[in-house]
C-alpha cells in the first residue's frame, strides 16, 4: 500500500464516517460506536422475538429436536466448539511468530482446521434450516444500514425514512450493503496498525494515551475504529519508549515489531541460540530465505559469516538486526 492509502485511512477514521456516492448524491456511513452496538443488539432481539411469536423456531429449539431425531449429536457441537477454540489459539501463536517459514507452516495447519470447522457448520446449517436468528439477522442488517446512513457530514439527518427504506429495490439495498462491507474490510485491524506506524502519524503517537483529548469528545461517543487507533498508538508508543535496540527495518511493521517486543520481554525466547555447525540452515529455525524475507529488500545475508562475527552465537536481538540490515 502507498502512503496515500494510509493517510486516507487515518482521515476516514478521524472523520468518524465513510463518504460514498449514491445516485449522484454524497451520503455518509457512520462508523459504529459502543452506544450504537447496544442499539444494534436491541434491533436484533426485537426481530428475533417477532419471528418466534410468528411460529419460527429458534436455533436452540431446532437443535434440540434434530438431536432427538438422531440427525445431529452433541459430540458434533463439542467438535465445533473445540475447533473454534483451537483455531483462535493457533492464530494467536502464528501472529506471535517471527519467522515467515514458521508462519507459513502454521497457516497450513490453520487452513486444514478451518476447512473442517466450516464443513461441520455447513452440515449443521443444512440440517437446521431457517431459524428465528436468521430472520433477526437479516432484518437487523437492513435496520443497521438505515440507522447508519446520513445525508450530512454532521451525521444529524438519516438519509432514508422508514417508508423510503421499505420501498427500496434490491439493487440499491445490495449497493448500500457493499459500502458497509467494503468499509469494514478497508478499516481492518492490521491496516489500522500500519497506519499508526506510518511517519506522518508519528506526531500523534504520544497523544494516544488520552482518547478524549485526542478526538475532542467523550469516550462513549468514539467509533470503534477511533478507539482501536488510540489503543494501537498507545501500544506502539510504549514499545518505542521502553524497548531497546529496535532495528530500523521493522519499525513500520506491526507484526515484526510486536514479535520483537515480545522476544525482549520473554527471556526464554531471547536466550535461544544456534550452533555454529547449523548456521547454514537455522537461526531460531530460520532459513536463509527467512532472513531475506525479514529484511524485506531481497538482500541475502550469510548466516555463517554473521555467526562467526558474533562469536559463534546469535540471539534474538542480533537476528532482528540482521532482518533490518
Amino acid at each position: 500500500m502507498n502512503e496515500e492509502f494510509y493517510i486516507s485511512v487515518a482521515g476516514e477514521i478521524f472523520d468518524g464516517y465513510t463518504i460514498f456516492d449514491f445516485h449522484g448524491e454524497d451520503l455518509y456511513l457512520k462508523h459504529t460506536s459502543i452506544k450504537d452496538q447496544r442499539n444494534l443488539h436491541l434491533y436484533y432481539e426485537h426481530y428475533k422475538d417477532r419471528a418466534i411469536r410468528k411460529g419460527v423456531q429458534s436455533e436452540e429449539q431446532i437443535l434440540a429436536r434434530i438431536k432427538e431425531d438422531g440427525l445431529w449429536v452433541e459430540d458434533d457441537d463439542l467438535k465445533i466448539s473445540s475447533l473454534e477454540l483451537e483455531i483462535q489459539n493457533l492464530k494467536k501463536t502464528r501472529d506471535s511468530m517471527l519467522l515467515p517459514s514458521q508462519k507459513k507452516t502454521l497457516q497450513e495447519t490453520i487452513n486444514l482446521k478451518e476447512s473442517e470447522w466450516i464443513s461441520l457448520l455447513t452440515k449443521r446449517k443444512e440440517i437446521v434450516g431457517k431459524t428465528a436468528e436468521d430472520y433477526a439477522s437479516a432484518m437487523a442488517a437492513n435496520e443497521i444500514i438505515r440507522y447508519f446512513v446520513f445525508s450530512d457530514s454532521g451525521l444529524t439527518k438519516n438519509a432514508f425514512s422508514k417508508n423510503d427504506f421499505d420501498d427500496m429495490g434490491d439493487e440499491d439495498m445490495l449497493a448500500l450493503r457493499k459500502v458497509q462491507i467494503d468499509t469494514s474490510e478497508r478499516l481492518n485491524e492490521l491496516d489500522i496498525q500500519k497506519t499508526v506506524l506510518r511517519p506522518f502519524f508519528g506526531l500523534y503517537l504520544s497523544f494516544c494515551d488520552n482518547p478524549k483529548d485526542f478526538y475532542g469528545k467523550a469516550l462513549i461517543d468514539l467509533s470503534v475504529y477511533q478507539l482501536k487507533t488510540c489503543v494501537f498508538g498507545k501500544v506502539f508508543h510504549s514499545i518505542f519508549q521502553h524497548v531497546e535496540g529496535i532495528p530500523d527495518g521493522i519499525r513500520d511493521d506491526p507484526e515484526r515489531l510486536l514479535a520483537f517486543s515480545e522476544s525482549k520481554s520473554d527471556s526464554s525466547k531471547a536466550k535461544k541460540f544456534i550452533d555454529e555447525d547449523s548456521a547454514a540452515s537455522t537461526v531460531f529455525g530460520a532459513s536463509s530465505e527467512d532472513i531475506k524475507d525479514l529484511a524485506g529488500n531481497g538482500t541475502e545475508v550469510s548466516l555463517t559469516n554473521e555467526i562467526k562475527k558474533a562469536g559463534g552465537k546469535l540471539d534474538m536481538e542480533q537476528m532482528m538486526k540482521l532482518a533490518g540490515h
